[in-house]
């Protein structure tokens, strides 16, 4: 009998672990833990994108691609971004809702086409002009919200986040036209959606 009862305590504890796995089964590292969807935020008109998180669940970092349409920005515009996102707090609701109340982020974005330069023509003076067209760091401030559900016996999330940002151009015009400019006048607001793969 005791040679039986091993096994069995061993079948019914891997039985319980793999239930529990089915909810959160183990993904390769390579996959991206999230997919976003961004509209505005100086990066298109419309982004979308993977990404990934830290293990502590405070640091995003996606690869965003972007469309901004003729009829909203003169040409037809592509972009790709890097952008991370520091989100040092988590406030848990009732009902696996929670709250970041606070989001602190930095981007780099590249637009695609023949009228952006990474470096001025040569017919520019050097030191003319100190910045690339189909460039633009960038930085933003916001905060998320979001909830815990469970999908076809998988763990999930869906976030919603704004975020408030500027880039370098505007920064520096800021900086020196601080008696005609306002914040206002410099920052754009974001909305995004995070489809988490938790």
């Amino acid at each position: 009998m005791k040679k039986y009862l091993l096994p069995l305590l061993l079948l019914i504890s891997m039985q319980g672990f793999a239930q529990e796995a089915g909810l959160n089964p183990r993904r390769k590292w390579y996959l991206p833990d999230h997919l976003k969807l961004q509209f505005a935020g100086n990066i298109g008109f419309l982004s979308g994108g993977p990404g990934y998180v830290s293990r502590n669940r405070t640091l995003e970092t996606d690869l965003l691609f972007g469309f901004l349409p003729q009829k909203f920005g003169g040409d037809a515009l592509v972009t790709t971004t890097l952008k991370t996102t520091y989100s040092p707090w988590r406030i848990q609701l009732k009902n696996d809702y929670y709250i970041r109340p606070f989001s602190l982020g930095a981007y780099m974005s590249y637009t695609f086409g023949p009228q952006f330069d990474t470096k001025w023509p040569s017919y520019y003076p050097s030191g003319y002009y100190w910045w690339a067209t189909s460039i633009r760091p960038g930085a933003y401030i916001g905060g998320k919200a979001g909830r815990n559900v469970v999908l076809n016996n998988r763990r999930r999330s869906l976030e919603f986040y704004y975020e408030l940002g500027t880039y370098d151009l505007l920064i520096v015009s800021y900086v020196q036209n601080k008696g005609f400019l306002k914040l206002s006048d410099i920052t754009s607001l974001s909305l995004g959606l995070k489809f988490g793969f938790d």
